[in-house]
Formats: C-alpha cells, sequence, structure tokens
C-alpha cells in the first residue's frame, strides 16, 4: 500500500465517520444475503472426467486432493474447481486457502480462479480465462504459457491464498499469513476457486472458510479497498448500480451523524 492510501486509512479512523464502518460491513453482509443470495463454495466438485480419473484422487470430504500416478506429460494436470463460483456482488473480498500437505519432488502444485469451462488438464493460468500462483517456482499466470516473476515459491506445510478484491478489480494471493502481492484481474464472469497438483504424491487440502485462516482476511478487509478522500474513510464506490441499498444507507447514516 501506498504511503497516500495508508494516511488515508490513518484519518478514516480517527474521522468522525470512522464508527460507521462496522455498520457498512453489516449492511454489506445483509444486502449480500437478502438481495443476492449468493452461495459461497464449500468443497472441490469430486467430479473428475477423462484422463484425470488414472492419477486423481479427491477425498470422501471434497476438501483434499492427490495426485496418484506419474506425470509424463505437460497435460497430465490435476486441476480441480470448486463446487460454487465466487461471490460477484459484493463488497468484501473472495478469499479462500490451501494448505501443501505433499508438495511432491518438483511442487507443481498450485492456486488460483478459472471460469467454468476451464480445461482442468492445465494448471490454473496456462489457458485463457484463468489466473493462477505456482509453487514451483512463484511465478503467476494470466492465461498464457509464459509467467511473471511475483513472489516466493511454496512447497510441504506452507499455506497459500488466493483472494478476489472486487475495490480494485485485483487478484491477490498470500503465503503463511502474509500477503505476497496483487495482479490485474481482466477476466469478466463467474470464476471459481482452483487448485492444481501434477506430479507424483502431490497432495493439497483446500479451506473454503470451514475453519479460521492463516491470513486474517477481516483484518485487511478495509485496506484493500479504495480510499475515498471526501469522507476520509474507506468507500467503496466501483459497482454502484449492484448496491444501490447499502450506499442509499450508508449516506442516510451520514446525514443523521452530521445533525
Amino acid at each position: 500500500m501506498s504511503s497516500n492510501a495508508t494516511n488515508a486509512a490513518a484519518r478514516g479512523r480517527s474521522s468522525s465517520g470512522s464508527y460507521l464502518l462496522p455498520l457498512w460491513t453489516r449492511q454489506d453482509s445483509a444486502a449480500a444475503t437478502t438481495t443476492e443470495e449468493e452461495e459461497l463454495p464449500t468443497e472441490l466438485n469430486a467430479t473428475v472426467d477423462g484422463s484425470a480419473e488414472s492419477f486423481l484422487v479427491v477425498s470422501p470430504d471434497k476438501l483434499s486432493v492427490k495426485y496418484a500416478a506419474e506425470s509424463y506429460h505437460s497435460y497430465d494436470v490435476g486441476a480441480v474447481q470448486a463446487n460454487r463460483p465466487a461471490p460477484a456482488s459484493r463488497l468484501a473480498p473472495y478469499y479462500f486457502e490451501m494448505r501443501v500437505r505433499n508438495a511432491g519432488s518438483k511442487r507443481r502444485v498450485a492456486i488460483g480462479f478459472t471460469k467454468e469451462d476451464f480445461d482442468l488438464c492445465m494448471q490454473p493460468g496456462w489457458r485463457a480465462n484463468s489466473c493462477g500462483y505456482h509453487g514451483d517456482n512463484g511465478f503467476v499466470y494470466r492465461g498464457g504459457g509464459k509467467g511473471e516473476s511475483f513472489g516466493p515459491s511454496f512447497t510441504t506445510n506452507d499455506i497459500v491464498g488466493a483472494g478476489i478484491n472486487y475495490a480494485s478489480n485485483e487478484f491477490f494471493f498470500t503465503k503463511n499469513g502474509t500477503m505476497v502481492g496483487a495482479v490485474s484481474k481482466d477476466i469478466e464472469g463467474p470464476l471459481f476457486p482452483t487448485v492444481a497438483v501434477h506430479g507424483l504424491n502431490e497432495e493439497i487440502e483446500v479451506n473454503f472458510g470451514q475453519k479460521p485462516f492463516a491470513f486474517n482476511i477481516k483484518a485487511r478487509h478495509l485496506s484493500l479497498l479504495p480510499p475515498c478522500a471526501s469522507f476520509g474513510v474507506w468507500l467503496p464506490l466501483y459497482n454502484i448500480k449492484r448496491k444501490l441499498v447499502i450506499l442509499k444507507n450508508y449516506f442516510s447514516l451520514i446525514k443523521l451523524h452530521s445533525c
């Protein structure tokens, strides 16, 4: 975060309107529940099609996946999507994590987001309409075979997270509870949380919020939103049409407070 953004956030916390932030968050949560009814991802899609059936094993609880054979080709990837796409009509960032139970000898595990029709024999980020952070080299891939230097590699016992910051229109990634970085999100439409393994004995476990995250997403919620200097608080203005109810209630609270 830039120093200007940090200063703006600090001013927002000390300003007269800062006490409204919890109310804003509750308004956002209520709107997501009552007006949009978006169900969150809860598990992996256990349906494994095609050649992946010979090497990919999804656990009975649908929260872990293991690569159970040798990999001989670049297209022998075992990518698995969540059972539902990430919610799109909300203010709070969406986030999930995976723990690397076993990185294998080549650490070709990955995490990211893909469209529903993505080729699951490919790593997230290797094809259009996808983005992925890869364990073997720490690169991020955004729809092509050439990765971009991004962050540290990851291996056995690391906890890696992926999220969508709707306010800034970015994907962001974490490692062991620390923010790694963000890249622009240039994909429209529903996106599925996706994990991938690509080598013998590689195994990962996903966390869709059924237990506490290593990364404190709630504490970082406000810092992931863009500043609005006129109010001295973090005010998302990126998708007003879908948030008219929230904005109306928010400005009503400000007007009431100013009386």
